[in-house]
Order: C-alpha cells, then structure tokens, then sequence
C-alpha cells in the first residue's frame, strides 16, 4: 500500500496532483452515470467530507455538469489552513496561491449551487478562516447575479460530516427546480 506522499509524489512526477487524479476520476464516474443510469444531467450534486471535500470542491469549480456542490470540512483559506500545519498531501497544488484563494476556486461554480459545510470546532480548518473565505466567495456569488445560490452550514462540533447540513442544502436545491 502507498502512501498519500508517495501517491503525491508519483503524481508529480507525472505532472499531476492527487487532487487532480480525484477531480477526473469523479468526471469519469459522471460520465459512467449518464451512460449507465437513469440520472438527470442537470441535477448531478457532489458532496464529501474532509479529502472528499477537497474532491467536491475542486470537482464543482472544474466539471460543470456539476449542478450544486457541497464540500464539508475543507471550504477555509490556503494560507490559513494548509499554509499553517502539515495536511494529507493530497490537499497540496502546488503554485495554487500565484493564482488566487480557495474562495477563487470555489467561485468557479457561480452560478451554481455551493453550500460549504463546517463544524465551528474544526481544528484542521479554522472556523474563522471558513467565515473569510465565505464571505470573499458572497462576493463573487452577488457578482454573478445569484447571491441565493451560496451558503455556509455551521455545525456545533469539529472535523466532521454534517448530514443536516447536506440535506438542507440537497432539498433546498431540489425545490428550486
């Protein structure tokens, strides 16, 4: 078994990022879906917590067949979070900040649906630095035209899925089509 710096470096090597192997391996998997399946192209919604927020949020801003996205415990700042400890390697994009904050890639998706997902007790993603960069990303969300379609979920503890969160937004987003 290899581990997530050894994936990270093969990757690299490759010219690649493990963040950029997840986002087409979820692309695949949509294409795999719409072939296969009985899914409405315009209702596909990605969600996942901590790596697999990573995943959903770079998966929302690069595929846009991706309706509405919803990262939980990942949505903060580069410099804030992963800038200041140690992450798994797969977080890592190396030369990410020469091109903007993580609120830049997640406005990627306006006008879709986004809804960041985080517990106020997180220590892996300071609270604080997700109410920054939340509020960076309500700017470029009213600049698209759709300040609705933007949301924050708090949830009570730490680093940790927030299915109330989820399905909130997943309903709210139903009802809307």
């Amino acid at each position: 078994m290899r581990s997530d710096h050894t994936l990270l470096l093969h990757d690299l090597l490759a010219g690649r990022t493990p963040i950029g192997d997840r986002v087409w391996d979820i692309s695949k998997l949509i294409d795999w879906a719409l072939e296969n399946l009985a899914v409405d192209e315009t209702k596909i919604i990605v969600s996942g917590n901590s790596g697999g927020g990573t995943a959903t949020l770079f998966a929302g801003a690069c595929d846009t067949r991706i309706a509405a996205s919803a990262p939980s415990s990942y949505f903060n700042t580069f410099s804030g979070s992963l800038g200041t400890f140690r992450h798994c390697d797969c977080n890592y994009v190396p030369g990410i900040l020469d091109l903007g904050e993580m609120w830049d890639v997640a406005g990627l998706t306006a006008p879709r649906y986004f809804c960041a997902i985080h517990g106020i007790k997180d220590k892996s993603f300071p609270i604080d630095q997700t109410r920054i960069a939340f509020k960076n990303l309500q700017e470029i969300y009213k600049a698209a035209g759709v300040p609705e379609n933007c949301e924050l979920y708090e949830g009570s503890e730490g680093h940790r899925y927030y299915k109330q969160g989820a399905w909130n937004f997943i309903h709210k987003y139903i009802q809307k089509q």
